[in-house]
């Protein structure tokens, strides 16, 4: 199942009307909010379920998929690694397409693994930011309500 299929469900299918419609009270906001806090703690252990499920694959290309926290956020990207686990990055995937000594039909595969990761990265990213711009925005209407 690639991650365009998984979870119809998503917060953010229920509740997309909060991004296309004004909400309509602070309730709104805060079950919104919620609701894509439940979506990214959830994905922390998708993170590491897209990892193992690709390991396999991607170790007998010299690579390794890991999930990776370096900000202290809610949600751990799934970040490309060498075997020895001392490199990071993208590029590493790159330079084994490029010049690796893999089969294409193992360059194929790997790229779709990478259209995966990238997909299920973005997907954390805005589920991550909008949550982060949601408590901004309660921050500043507590501080509205404190004025009065």
């Amino acid at each position: 199942m690639t991650a365009l299929e998984q979870r119809q469900d998503f917060a953010l299918n229920q509740y997309a009307k909060g991004l296309l419609k004004p909400f309509k009270g602070k309730g709104e906001i805060l079950r919104f909010r919620d609701e894509l806090d439940a979506e990214c703690r959830r994905m922390w252990q998708e993170a590491a379920d897209f990892a193992n499920r690709y390991n396999r694959t991607v170790v007998q290309a010299g690579l390794w998929l890991k999930p990776h926290n370096n900000s202290g956020g809610r949600v751990r990207a799934v970040q490309w690694r060498d075997k020895a686990q001392t490199q990071m990055g993208r590029r590493l995937l790159e330079a084994v397409l490029q010049h690796g000594d893999v089969s294409v039909g193992m360059k194929r595969q790997l790229v779709e693994i990478e259209t995966e990761r990238a997909i299920f990265n973005a997907k954390i990213a805005a589920a991550t930011r909008q949550v982060d711009r949601l408590n901004r925005l309660l921050n500043d209407l507590d501080e509205v309500e404190a004025m009065v």
